[in-house]
């Protein structure tokens, strides 16, 4: 009976471990879209002359193009339409040597960090975080366009 104990305790501890933290994966998922996705519009913005920006919400992001002297929402775009992130899951936006307006809210239309058709973008780092987890995933920008996620 001792020995079926002890086998359960092992096999519940090794299936806990190959399971991992399913949260932390999800978030790494989203950090990985958000990488791509940012690299995708600035090279449409590179490659159509236009500027583009992104406005990020506690709940998602957005991607933005100046049109009509405003800017508005992409939301037809199949690749660059609007997003929002699974329930749970929290951004942190830290403009670098910008001013502090990190999220916005739902009715703000002011986006924060733009894609130039120059290459150039706002420089940030934005975090991705859960509270069921202690895993944090960085997504870093600088101002030539170079995008890195830790």
């Amino acid at each position: 009976m001792v020995v079926l104990v002890i086998i359960g305790i092992v096999t519940s501890a090794v299936m806990l471990s190959i399971a991992g933290d399913s949260r932390a994966e999800e978030m790494h998922r989203e950090a990985q879209r958000v990488v791509a996705l940012l690299r995708l519009g600035s090279d449409e913005a590179v490659l159509t002359s236009e500027q583009l920006a992104v406005r990020f919400t506690e709940v998602g992001y957005e991607f933005m193009i100046w049109r009509e002297d405003k800017w508005q929402v992409l939301a037809n775009d199949p690749q660059l339409r609007p997003r929002t992130l699974p329930p749970g899951m929290e951004l942190q936006l830290d403009l670098q040597d910008n001013p502090p307006p990190t999220l916005v809210t739902e009715d703000s239309d002011l986006p924060q960090v733009f894609l130039l058709s120059s290459g150039e973008m706002t420089p940030f780092v934005l975090t991705f975080s859960a509270p069921q987890t202690e895993s944090r995933f960085s997504v870093t920008a600088t101002l030539l366009g170079r995008l890195e996620l830790e």
